[in-house]
């Protein structure tokens, strides 16, 4: 299957990546000569996920709206969406903005709890699907205990949800650091028993594994070991007709993708560029929920907030000039049922204010979405 919404965007994320070291490297040495901050906030880099993933995808047409000759040019690059994209954004100068998993984000409040002192909300994206594309002999997940399973690397928003899934379940893998395209190759060899792929769906990968291979999607059932951070939803034959009988669906379980910006990084020009970045792509947002751009920007709801994280002072502005927007559950996934109630979070290293915020908000994330 093609999809016309990934061709051709897919070469500017490995321009980006290219072009980052070029472009930290020029940064550094015209700051040395007295670089004026109109030079510094020529360019923003966002970082992105694997090639094909909807973020990488999403970061693209957000570069699309900044034509040349315009006072800022956004470059997207290939990144994690986990903790590797946190680290550039706090560290990497240019990388201004970057797509970060809800799981990923939440370990990393965990482990540096003044985090949000650091970053700034643009805006809350999309539920990311959980795929598990397994051999024919693995028919459930609980097959999967003692069994080789690609995680995704290390650190990536994959692996983090992976990790944190199957101790939630309470089964015990042997977990692989393997890329997305690496693992369906390692499945077809008969290396692996299963790939966990956390990707908005429909995912390219997945969606071009010939039907005629013997793997399939396993059922992921959302009950009481998942509910304190997941959402329920599912994988229908119009995302992967491959792999899924018309008319048929395979229950899984989705996490969340938010967009973040750096904040007081020492970074010349970083607070220009990211008000640049939002004064564009907040007026013109509805070119990009078009019917032909990736079905997960008519899943975002740019007023939705993220509890712990400040917006950008541009975004707020933005969205403050827009009153009438009313709360209401999210619909971007057919079928969700309620999240957890928030006294179910109690454990150690929670007790902190800010992060339970944030987890509650995990956990609430059906009824907590504002939409335009």
């Amino acid at each position: 299957m093609r999809f016309g919404w990934c061709e051709l965007r897919i070469k500017h994320m490995m321009m980006g990546a290219g072009l980052l070291g070029i472009i930290a490297s020029g940064s550094a040495q015209a700051g040395g000569a007295g670089a004026s901050q109109a030079t510094a906030a020529d360019w923003l880099g966002i970082a992105a996920g694997p090639a094909a993933a909807a973020e990488t995808v999403l970061a693209a047409d957000m570069a699309g709206l900044f034509a040349a000759g315009e006072p800022l040019r956004v470059l997207p690059m290939l990144g994690d969406a986990g903790e590797g994209n946190v680290e550039l954004l706090l560290n990497e100068q240019h990388v201004d903005v970057a797509f970060v998993s809800t799981d990923a984000l939440a370990a990393s409040v965990a482990a540096h709890k003044d985090l949000p002192e650091h970053l700034e909300l643009v805006a809350r994206l999309y539920p990311q699907e959980v795929h598990m594309l397994a051999r024919a002999d693995i028919r459930t997940v609980s097959d999967l205990a003692g069994k080789k399973v690609s995680f995704g690397p290390a650190g990536s928003a994959s692996s983090v949800t992976a990790s944190a899934l199957f101790k939630a379940l309470g089964i015990e893998v042997e977990p692989q650091s393997l890329d997305a395209s690496l693992a369906i190759e390692r499945l077809k060899q008969g290396a692996i028993s299963t790939a966990v792929i956390v990707s908005g769906k429909p995912s390219p990968l997945i969606a071009g594994v010939p039907a005629d291979l013997g793997l399939h999607l396993l059922p992921v059932s959302f009950g009481a070991p998942l509910e304190q951070a997941y959402l329920p939803t599912r994988l229908e034959a119009a995302d992967y007709p491959n792999l899924i009988e018309a008319s048929g669906e395979i229950p899984t379980v989705a996490t969340g993708m938010v967009l973040l910006a750096a904040k007081g990084k020492n970074d010349p020009g970083a607070a220009i560029r990211i008000a640049r970045f939002v004064d564009t792509l907040f007026p013109r947002f509805a070119e990009l929920q078009a019917s032909d751009r990736h079905p997960k920007w008519r899943e975002v709801n740019l007023a939705a907030t993220l509890p712990g994280f400040a917006r950008t002072p541009e975004a707020q502005s933005w969205l403050a000039r827009r009153p009438a927007m009313a709360a209401k559950p999210i619909a971007a996934i057919r079928g969700a049922g309620a999240a957890a109630p928030a006294d179910l979070v109690s454990g150690e290293g929670e007790k902190e204010a800010l992060f339970r915020k944030f987890i509650e908000w995990r956990q609430n994330s059906t009824n907590q979405g504002l939409t335009p």
